[in-house]
């Protein structure tokens, strides 16, 4: 626990003002809005998508603009092979995970079959912007502004990582929905959601690299 508050000693207004926001933000909602544990499940859907779709549309296009003169075609034609596997691959992967969740927490009517990927895209993004917002409040700093990538494969790992957050926190949700107790849990949810953990993993790794004060003998 020391260690802890150490390492949140070593953080700033700067690292974590923004998560703070957004999570104020999205808590004002749920109560105004009165948000369940249905509500924050498909905030946590919308979001990854939204945002890990834009994130990756961002890192190829800085790659093609800040690439040098003579390798930018060659970025431009690798930039669009991997938008477009990652449209197909992130984008089906969102669709059958969205179709699942409309199983079991129903947002859109299946009147002839599972909902069409636009469909719940639209249906999602009318209902829960305020978090689609407050979601890129907090993960502004992530986007790769004017900055070419290194290596544009890795440019695809934080929106998977972000599809690995949602996982965790819809399957914590799931069986405290059947228990009827989720409602308990959207505040530490959200609080797990926007905390800064990069920037903490950042400062806990610069910690244990300090040089340690040698205790007095």
């Amino acid at each position: 626990m020391q260690k802890i508050f150490a390492i949140l000693r070593r953080m700033t207004w700067a690292d974590f003002g923004p998560d703070l926001l957004a999570f104020a933000g999205t808590a004002v909602c749920a109560l105004v809005f009165r948000w369940q544990a249905k509500d924050l499940i498909w905030g946590l859907w919308i979001s990854s998508f939204t945002f890990g779709y834009l994130w990756l549309l961002g890192a190829l296009t800085c790659t093609i603009i800040y690439s040098p003169g003579d390798k930018k075609i060659g970025a431009l034609f690798g930039g669009l092979f991997l938008a477009v596997f990652f449209t197909f691959h992130f984008g089906m992967f969102h669709f059958g995970h969205g179709v699942f969740l409309n199983e079991f927490f129903p947002l859109v009517p299946e009147r002839h079959g599972p909902p069409g990927v636009f469909t719940l895209i639209g249906a999602a993004l009318a209902v829960y912007w305020p978090f689609v917002l407050m979601t890129f409040v907090s993960r502004v700093r992530d986007f790769p502004w004017r900055r070419q990538q290194d290596d544009a494969w890795k440019a695809m790992f934080l929106p998977y990582l972000n599809v690995v957050r949602m996982h965790i926190l819809i399957f914590i949700f799931a069986p405290l929905y059947f228990l009827h107790v989720a409602n308990l849990a959207i505040i530490p949810i959200l609080l797990f959601y926007f905390f800064p953990w990069r920037i903490f993993n950042r400062e806990r790794k610069a910690l244990g690299r300090a040089p340690r004060t040698p205790k007095n003998i």
